[in-house]
C-alpha cells in the first residue's frame, strides 16, 4: 500500500512548479513537510518510509509532474474525497490510474497535432505559388486552438508539429495563450523550444494581420512583449520554460533583443523559485551563469546593470536558498563536512555573477540597491511555505536581509570586504541565505540546541521560528548542532572557508572558469 494526500500534492503543484522531479527530493522537500503539517495539526500520524518511497519510484514517478500523481491517487477512489483526506492505494491501482492518464495526454498531443498539419498545409509565397496562403487561412484554425487553451497537451501536441515560418505564423494570429499553456504541461520538445528561442532572440517584425506578407512575417514587438508577460505569469510555463532552454538559448534570448532582457530574467527567476531539487537548482543556476556571464557573453554596462539587478539578484538569492542539500549525517564531522560542501557549492554558483557584476564596476547606488533594496521582501514573501522547514528558511531570510542583523554582522567577520568591496558585498548577502538556510534545515529536523541544551522547535510560525533564527546568529557561541554540540560558529567558519574560493579566482583572475563549465 502506498498513501499521499492529493489535495495537499495538487496545492503544491498549482503554487509553485508541477514539475517532474527526482522522487527522492519529492518525498523530502513536498510530501514528507505536508504529511508532518498535517500530523501537527492533530491528525494521525502517517508513516512514510525510504522502502516506500523507492517503491513509489518505481511505479510511477520517473520523470513526472506531482498533479498527475495526485490525479491518480484520486481515481483509485470510488467515494469523493473530501477536504486534505489521506488516500491509501494498492501501488498496482495507482500505476493503472496514472498510465491511463499518460495515455489520455497522449492522445490529447496527437489531436493537436492533427490540427497544426491543417497549419502546415498553409504553404508562403514561392516561385511556384506566388501569392502563398491567404491570411485568412491560418484565422480558422487558431481560433479552433483557441478553443483548446485549457488543455496544456493539447495544445504542447499543436506547437511540436510546427516548423519555424508556421510557429511565428500561429503567434501572430493570437496562439500566444496556447504556448503559453503548452508549456505549463512539460510536454513541449527541444526543438519546439529551439524554435521559440530563436523567435524570442531576433529583433521583433511588424507582424499580425494585415501586414505585408502575413502569415509568414515576425510576430510584432508588441506580441513579443505580450507573450514574456504571459510565461511570466503562469508559474509552471516557466519553470518548464527555464528547465528546457540550454545555456545557448538563454544567451540569445537574454541579449538578443535587449529591450526584453528584464522580461526574461524574470521568467527565469519565476523558474528558479519552482525548483525545488538542489541539484537541479544549481544546474539551473549553472546554465544560466554560462549563458549570461561565461566565456564569450557581452559585457553589461552599469547603466544596463540598473535595469536588470533586481531580477538577476533575486534569482540568485533563489538558487542558492533552493541549491542547499539538506543533512544527512549529524555528527560534527559530518556537519562540518556538509558546510564546506555547502559552502563551496554557493561560492562556485555565484562566481561569474560577481565577476559580471565586478567588470561593469557598479556605482555605490547600484551596490547599495541590490544589498539593501525591495527585491528582498520579494524573494521572502514569494517563498513557498512548505512545511517547517520552508518556514524556518523564511524567518531566517527575514532576519539575515535585515539592515541590523546580527548575522550580517557575524558574516562580516568571515567575509571581509577586501579587494572587491563592491561585490564581497553581493557575495555577502546571498552567502547570508544560503547559510540561514543551512540552519533553517538544522531546525526543521530537530538538530538544533538552545544555551541550556534543550532542541529548539521549529513550530512553522513565522515569528517564532526567526526569533530563534536570530538569537543563534547573536549568539553563535551558545546555540549547538548535532550528536557532537557543534556551535553555530563553528558551522559559520566551515562554510566560510570554501565559500569564499571561487568569488576570490573569479575576482582575481580574468580567466576565471568555474568547474562546471
Amino acid at each position: 500500500m502506498v498513501s499521499a494526500i492529493p489535495e495537499n500534492l495538487i496545492k503544491y503543484s498549482a503554487a509553485c512548479t508541477w514539475a517532474a522531479q527526482d522522487l527522492q527530493n519529492w518525498v523530502r522537500g513536498v510530501l514528507r513537510p505536508a504529511l508532518q503539517a498535517y500530523q501537527n495539526a492533530g491528525h494521525p500520524g502517517i508513516e512514510l518510509d525510504a522502502e516506500v518511497a523507492a517503491m513509489i519510484s518505481k511505479a510511477y514517478y520517473t520523470d513526472r509532474d506531482v498533479h498527475a500523481v495526485a490525479l491518480a491517487f484520486q481515481q483509485t477512489q470510488h467515494a469523493t474525497l473530501g477536504g486534505h483526506g489521506v488516500v491509501s492505494a494498492k501501488e498496482s491501482d495507482v500505476m493503472a490510474a496514472y498510465n491511463l492518464l499518460q495515455q489520455q495526454n497522449q492522445a490529447r498531443m496527437k489531436a493537436g497535432a492533427a490540427l497544426a498539419a491543417k497549419l502546415m498545409a498553409l504553404q508562403p509565397p514561392s516561385d511556384d505559388n506566388r501569392l502563398g496562403s491567404s491570411p485568412e487561412a491560418a484565422k480558422p484554425i487558431l481560433q479552433e486552438l483557441a478553443k483548446h487553451t485549457d488543455d496544456p497537451y493539447f495544445c504542447a501536441g499543436f506547437y511540436n508539429a510546427l516548423d519555424a515560418p508556421h510557429l511565428d505564423t500561429a503567434l501572430a494570429v493570437g496562439g500566444i495563450p496556447a504556448l503559453v499553456s503548452a508549456y505549463s504541461s512539460g510536454a513541449i520538445s527541444a526543438q519546439t523550444t529551439r524554435l521559440v528561442a530563436m523567435r524570442l532572440a531576433a529583433p521583433a517584425g511588424h507582424g499580425g494581420p494585415g501586414a505585408p506578407g502575413f502569415p509568414w512575417s515576425h510576430i510584432s514587438s508588441g506580441q513579443k512583449a505580450q507573450l514574456l508577460d504571459a510565461l511570466a505569469a503562469n508559474p509552471s510555463a516557466s519553470y518548464f520554460l527555464a528547465k528546457s532552454l540550454n545555456s545557448h538559448e538563454i544567451r540569445e534570448i537574454f541579449y538578443g533583443d535587449r529591450q526584453y532582457s528584464p522580461k526574461v530574467m524574470t521568467i527565469l527567476t519565476i523558474g528558479m523559485r519552482g525548483e525545488h531539487s538542489p541539484q537541479d537548482a544549481r544546474d539551473l543556476m549553472h546554465k544560466v551563469s554560462l549563458g549570461l556571464f561565461g566565456e564569450g557573453a557581452p559585457t553589461l554596462t552599469n547603466s544596463e546593470w540598473k535595469h536588470l539587478a533586481g531580477a538577476v539578484n533575486n534569482f540568485y538569492a533563489y538558487g542558492v536558498l533552493h541549491g542547499v542539500e539538506p543533512p544527512t549525517d549529524f555528527t560534527r564531522r559530518g556537519l562540518e563536512e556538509w558546510q564546506r560542501i555547502t559552502g563551496a557549492n554557493t561560492g562556485e554558483d555565484v562566481a561569474l555573477f560577481l565577476k559580471a557584476l565586478n567588470t561593469a564596476n557598479p556605482d555605490n547606488e547600484l551596490i547599495k540597491s541590490m544589498v539593501q533594496g525591495g527585491y528582498v521582501n520579494v524573494a521572502f514573501m514569494l517563498i513557498p511555505a512548505e512545511g517547517a522547514a520552508a518556514t524556518a528558511a523564511l524567518g531566517a531570510l527575514q532576519s539575515a536581509y535585515s539592515a541590523v542583523d546580527p548575522g550580517m554582522k557575524l558574516l562580516d567577520k568571515v567575509f571581509p570586504a577586501g579587494d572587491h568591496p563592491s561585490a564581497y558585498a553581493v557575495n555577502r548577502k546571498l552567502a547570508a541565505g544560503a547559510f540561514t538556510q543551512t540552519l533553517g534545515l538544522l531546525g526543521a529536523q530537530g538538530q538544533v540546541h538552545d544555551p541550556r541544551g534543550n532542541v529548539v522547535h521549529f513550530t512553522g510560525d513565522a515569528a517564532h521560528d526567526q526569533t530563534y533564527i536570530t538569537r543563534m546568529l547573536n549568539h553563535p557561541d551558545d546555540y549547538t548542532v548535532g550528536k557532537d554540540k557543534v556551535t553555530v560558529n563553528e558551522l559559520l567558519d566551515a562554510f566560510g572557508r570554501t565559500e569564499k574560493d571561487d568569488p576570490l579566482a573569479a575576482l582575481g583572475d580574468d580567466h576565471y572558469k568555474p568547474s562546471y563549465g
